[in-house]
């Protein structure tokens, strides 16, 4: 699509503007490696809560969210919900410890908590790990989205997008460091914050959507709405809600919602003044980030059901977007691309911020770590701080490199990269709690849990797949009410060899025909709009063509067209499952006064599986749970290696161990041995008290406030958005009564003064 001069205006304004800050804060960053990587420690609460619900307010984010909606509904969003409990427990318990630890990055936290050469491996293993392949894993999701915002709004090749969108950040997060990222963020936030709002507000306002009420009312949107999923069957609610808050915040560790906080959210905190600060600035950005930031992007998802029901429908109005990343999440940008001359330059530029200030802060955190932990501690140590803020700045650049290295030849959409990322830490996310609390954690149940977390993630992803996850659990009792299973021990070897063939047969032309297929269009592309059209075209004839091919050969296509004894019961338990989804559908309708379907209009989307002689055909709900079941086998498995590990090798030295808690008193019982010792050999380390005065209940106490509060507010806006007024206001009722609790525990708590 074109842009109006006027648009070209106002984002050109934007990108000047940003730089601008990075070039004026520049030199003072340059001072020394405190200055570029933690502003001094001098930042107040409010500058840094804005710069962390800035960083998490990324371009990928709207597109993620979309995606959800579009396939789950909002019910979905509880993937990340969920991590708000995560955000609680940091700001209450792990703001204070850590900003008391006054390390530079929290990989240093490793030397200061352990000891021996494996608390020195750990630190410059993680510092490579996280600060390069991990961190530039995030940053290529977030390039992601700014190509497919490239593609719709401007139009042009992946490349030219990250090309063009990563400028400007490497600029200021390369001159400023992480003041210029906080200060720019600060700018970028309120941008952002606006340009969702608007988005929201002109989707409404489209033609096919007739307004927000008529929005909410839409047949095809009813069903989308609920933020509670379905629990009528566990087989819905136990997947969507009682795994994300039961056991996905705590066991696993995710960029900005790390279990005892870490990455850029303890970069922040460790920028702080003081606690008070630091706890300030993460309460505000858990409440920005989970109560208000949500309900734009919500509004703007549903409105793209109506206006573009499928992706054949985006296809059509956009046909230059490329194959590749024509996915569900793409919906939000091309919503984006309805607004008018001016407005479109502004909420563009909002998208850009988004994307800047994620990248710039993602850049400083990953060059920290590499100069902090890895360069500085284990390549030149007798570096100046001079030398490494010049470090830190060519690191800075070669970490955008690498990100956009993956969003242009890895990675095609925000819900794949969003599955990656939370398997390869499930099950370490204990630990991260636990290492503050007990004095028996050691740097190897780390380097142990780490390593086997991300074998099994990758092993599970790339050997054992979905099909064979399916068959983890597809014959267990718990789901044999969605479940037929057939046993015919030829059948199942007839079926089950025809299906792997013709699987290969298909992978073969993925990796041939279709990729060529893919080069042919966009070189097509730069010819003219009739050869691209014509490439498509051919493209989208050779997928249609693959597309049947696979949902013939798979096992419930096959099964269907054969025949035997089972077939009888095969049927009736169609009849059954068609008929318990009609039941689920028309009581869905009935709650929003929609007419009841028939059975005829029921479309149930069966599936099957062959493990040894048996085939299984099954209920769709029944792969809902493949997610959780991938993630509850990563955190068994490496829970249990890493408490073994734990048990079996030898502990930290207690020098290190007294240091470590002097220095941050974490109290407890986990501490008492390590206390009583020091006691005993007439050295007091618990000047504090914190192990008779622990403030640990309460500290949870202030976390359960805190959840109610923002989950309050989040679905108080929810109602209202709703129009459903009365439970808005009950809802802002409890969230205000939970926030004055919450202050009034929080009081007897208390936090340390610089001077303490």
């Amino acid at each position: 699509m074109q842009l109006a001069p006027i648009d070209w205006v106002i984002i050109g304004a934007f990108l000047v503007t940003v730089i601008m800050i990075g070039l004026i804060v520049s030199r003072a960053a340059g001072k020394s490696s405190a200055d570029f990587f933690l502003g001094g420690r001098s930042m107040p609460w409010w500058l840094l809560g804005v710069s962390m619900v800035a960083c998490t307010f990324s371009c990928d984010t709207p597109n993620l969210v979309t995606g959800m909606v579009r396939g789950g509904g909002v019910v979905a969003n509880w993937g990340w919900w969920a991590f708000l409990i995560t955000g609680m427990v940091t700001v209450f318990i792990y703001a204070q410890l850590w900003r008391r630890s006054k390390v530079m990055t929290d990989l240093e936290f490793y030397e200061l908590r352990y000891s021996g050469k494996s608390a020195a491996f750990i630190r410059g293993f993680r510092s490579l790990y996280l600060g390069i392949f991990f961190n530039c894993l995030i940053m290529g999701t977030v390039t992601l989205a700014a190509i497919k915002i490239g593609q719709v709004i401007f139009d042009v090749d992946p490349w030219v997008a990250v090309l063009l969108g990563s400028i400007g950040v490497v600029v200021y997060a390369t001159a400023g460091g992480i003041k210029s990222c906080i200060w720019a963020d600060f700018f970028q936030y309120s941008i952002a914050m606006f340009g969702a709002v608007y988005a929201a507000i002109v989707a409404c306002k489209q033609p096919e959507v007739g307004g927000l009420g008529a929005l909410l009312a839409h047949q095809d949107v009813v069903g989308k709405l609920s933020w509670m999923p379905d629990f009528s069957t566990w087989l819905a609610w136990v997947p969507l809600l009682l795994i994300p808050v039961a056991v996905q915040w705590w066991s696993v560790w995710y960029p900005g919602a790390e279990p005892g906080g870490g990455g850029y959210i303890a970069q922040r905190m460790l920028s702080a003044k003081d606690e008070k600060n630091a706890i300030g600035a993460t309460l505000f950005f858990n409440f920005m980030h989970y109560a208000m930031r949500p309900w734009p992007w919500i509004i703007v998802a549903l409105a793209s059901i109506i206006c573009y029901p499928s992706l054949a429908d985006i296809k059509s109005q956009f046909p230059g977007i490329d194959p590749t990343y024509l996915k569900e999440d793409i919906a939000y940008p091309v919503m984006i691309a309805k607004l008018g001359p001016g407005l479109l330059g502004l909420v563009v530029a909002s998208l850009i911020a988004a994307y800047m200030s994620t990248i710039g802060t993602h850049l400083n955190w990953g060059s920290s770590y590499v100069v902090n932990d890895w360069y500085k501690r284990f390549m030149k140590p007798t570096a100046t701080e001079k030398e490494m803020v010049w470090v830190g700045r060519l690191c800075t650049i070669g970490l955008m490199l690498i990100a956009a290295f993956f969003a242009l030849f890895f990675l095609e959409d925000a819900n794949q990269a969003f599955e990656i990322l939370l398997l390869s830490g499930a099950g370490t996310g204990a630990i991260y709690i636990m290492r503050w609390f007990w004095w028996r954690i050691n740097a190897w149940t780390e380097i142990v849990a780490m390593i086997a977390a991300t074998i099994i993630a990758f092993g599970i992803v790339l050997w054992v797949k979905d099909e064979g996850v399916m068959k983890w659990y597809v014959g267990s009792s718990a789901v044999q009410d969605r479940v037929y299973v057939i046993e015919d021990a030829e059948l199942a070897k007839s079926v089950s060899t025809q299906h792997e063939t013709v699987k290969e047969e298909a992978r073969t032309i993925e990796k041939t025909e279709i990729k060529e297929l893919v080069k042919d269009w966009r070189q097509a592309r730069k010819e003219s709009d009739a050869a691209r059209d014509a490439a498509r075209q051919a493209y989208d004839v050779r997928s249609a063509e693959l597309g049947q091919l696979k949902a013939e050969s798979s096992i419930f296509a096959l099964v269907s067209k054969a025949d035997g004894s089972w077939r009888a019961g095969l049927e009736s338990y169609f009849t059954e499952q068609n008929q318990w989804e009609l039941e689920r559908v028309n009581a869905r309708n009935a709650k929003s006064d929609l007419p009841a379907k028939t059975i005829d209009e029921i479309s149930v989307g069966f599936a099957g599986v062959v493990d040894g002689d048996k085939i299984y055909i099954y209920h769709p709900s029944v792969a809902g749970l493949m997610f959780s079941v991938k993630l509850l086998v990563c955190v068994v498995i490496v829970t249990i290696v890493w408490v073994i590990t734990t048990l079996v090798t030898k502990p930290t030295d207690k020098k290190t161990l007294r240091s470590f808690y002097k220095l941050c008193h974490p109290g407890g019982p986990g501490w008492r041995k390590v206390v009583m010792e020091a006691k005993a050999d007439g050295e007091d380390i618990d000047q504090k008290n914190a192990i008779g005065d622990w403030k640990l209940p309460m500290q949870i106490m202030c976390v359960f406030l805190g959840c109610v509060a923002i989950y309050s507010s989040l679905f108080a806006v929810g109602n209202f958005v709703y129009g459903n007024v009365m439970w808005g206001v009950i809802l802002a009722g409890v969230a205000l009564a939970a926030t004055v609790c919450l202050f009034v525990s929080f009081n007897k708590i208390g936090v340390e003064s610089s001077a303490d």
